[in-house]
Formats: structure tokens, C-alpha cells, sequence
């Protein structure tokens, strides 16, 4: 039972850190068509979780944020659901070469930014 409340925290924390992100981009940027805020957050969750593979695989961090910051604040916070309806919105409007773009782009920086978190932290401990 105590594994879902963490889940659900970091969850709700999570989502509004998302929300968050989106409110400020939208802000910052308005009337932009690209995938900005999305694109970001996927970007910063996959370094996260980088980071947090390794400290969690050296058990420099206790089992529980493994339920609070992967699962709950990391699934919160990224968007691949997101991801996917803006891409097929992006499709569905014949933009093409934008939606490849967002779909290649998104994906190579994801899994750098995840290996990237990984390696600092291993080069740090």
C-alpha cells in the first residue's frame, strides 16, 4: 500500500510539473506550432531517468524513490501520450516533414539525454 502512495505522489507532482512546463512555454512562446513543451520534458525526463538508473543501481538512493521519482514523478511528468497525439496531429495536417522531424528528433535526444544522465552520474561517483 505504501508502494501506491509514493507512486501517486510523485504522480501528482509529476503532472503538474508537466502542466507546469506547458503554461510557461506557451507564455514564453506563444503561437508556436512545434511540440516545444513536450519535446522538452520528454528531453529532461530521459536524463532524469538516466541519473536515477544509476544512483538506484549503486543503491545510493533508497528503494522507494525507484517508486517515487521513476514510475510516479518521471511518469507524471513525461508525455509520450502527448508525444503521440501531437505527432499525429502534425500528420494529420499534412506537415510531414515536421512530424519526422518531431518523431526522429524526439527519440535520438531521448535515449542521449537518458545515457547522457547515465554517464554523469557514473562519472561523478
Amino acid at each position: 500500500m505504501l508502494t501506491l502512495a509514493w507512486v501517486a505522489l510523485g504522480g501528482a507532482v509529476g503532472s503538474v510539473a508537466r502542466y507546469g512546463v506547458g503554461v510557461l512555454v506557451k507564455t514564453l512562446l506563444p503561437g508556436h506550432t512545434w511540440p516545444v513543451a513536450t519535446f522538452g520534458v520528454n528531453l529532461l525526463g530521459a536524463f532524469a531517468i538516466g541519473v536515477l538508473f544509476v544512483l538506484l543501481e549503486r543503491q545510493m538512493v533508497p528503494e522507494f524513490a525507484r517508486y517515487l521519482l521513476v514510475v510516479g514523478l518521471l511518469g507524471g511528468f513525461t508525455t509520450f501520450s502527448t508525444f503521440s497525439l501531437e505527432l499525429m496531429h502534425l500528420a494529420s495536417r499534412g506537415a510531414w516533414g515536421h512530424a519526422l522531424g518531431y518523431a526522429l528528433l524526439s527519440v535520438l535526444s531521448c535515449l542521449l539525454g537518458a545515457v547522457a544522465g547515465a554517464q554523469l552520474v557514473r562519472s561523478l561517483t
